[in-house]
Formats: structure tokens, sequence, C-alpha cells
């Protein structure tokens, strides 16, 4: 997995458009989780702002925000996910 850090827009097409999977820090805003170009992550949450925001996604679908999951939660769901 590759870590980019880079705040104009060209560089979230390349991640978009070129389905790459890796951790895109936005400075000073959010941290995003990508996998083939689109939010996802297992073990936490995939979109984390600096405010303590929080975001779920699994498999590129939206899953809630931060007062839905916890850390522990959101891993027993996506293991149970695996299973459907």
């Amino acid at each position: 997995m590759k870590f980019l850090v880079k705040t104009n827009t060209s560089f979230w097409a390349k991640i978009f458009y070129g389905k790459k999977t890796c951790i895109y820090q936005i400075k000073f805003e959010a941290i995003a989780f990508y996998k083939n170009g689109l939010y996802h992550n297992t073990k936490n949450a995939s979109y984390i702002k600096y405010d303590g925001t929080k975001i779920f996604y699994l498999n590129y679908q939206y899953y809630g925000k931060e007062y839905k999951f916890t850390k522990q939660s959101w891993r027993r769901f996506c293991k149970l996910q695996t299973f459907l």
C-alpha cells in the first residue's frame, strides 16, 4: 500500500481514475483510505477528518458515520459481511 500526500485535485484524479490502493492525506483536512480508487477500509473508518468525524465504507458502500460504529464493532461487522 502506498502513502500519498498532496493537496491538488489532479493527484486525487490519479487515484480515482488509476484505481489505486493507497492512503491519501489531505493537508490539515482528512485522511482517506482507498482500494481500487474507491473508499474502503476493513480495520477502521475510510474517511477520517481532523475534527474527529469518521465515515465508514466497505466494498465501496457507505455504512454510517462516527457514532454508528466503534473500531471493534466495525471489525466485527466486516467479518460478518465476508460470510454473506
